[in-house]
């Protein structure tokens, strides 16, 4: 069974981590708010979320704390995308986020971030 990686990214990211995901044969679902990666998180249980902090809606951070406190999520793992700025990086860890990825990604990093989820699991 493939596995499934819950996006909550704008559209231009989305894509990009699209192609990488499919690269890896891996099933990607997409949620264009914070409510709705909430909504699909809880049906769909992915074995990974990526997020960025700025969705419409409900926040990536307040969603991301959403996520860890309830007992059917909680287990997810959470990658949030932030821009190179220490603090956003310490917010991202205090709101639960279990890794993040910082502005410029490459492939290698995108790579190399899922193969570290994958081999935990």
């Amino acid at each position: 069974m493939k596995r499934k990686v819950l996006l909550g990214l704008a559209e231009a990211l989305a894509l990009d981590f699209e192609k990488i995901l499919a690269e890896e044969n891996l099933n990607v679902l997409k949620a264009s708010d914070g409510q709705e990666l909430l909504d699909l998180a809880r049906e769909e249980k992915p074995d990974l979320i990526i997020l960025e902090r700025k969705l419409p809606v409900l926040d990536g951070l307040s969603a991301v704390l959403l996520l860890k406190n309830d007992p059917e999520t909680q287990n997810i793992p959470v990658i949030v995308v932030c821009e190179c700025r220490e603090r956003q990086e310490e917010e991202a860890t205090d709101a639960g986020c279990d890794a993040y990825l910082t502005r410029p990604l490459t492939n290698d990093k995108i790579k190399e971030i899922l193969n570290r989820f994958y081999r935990e699991s």
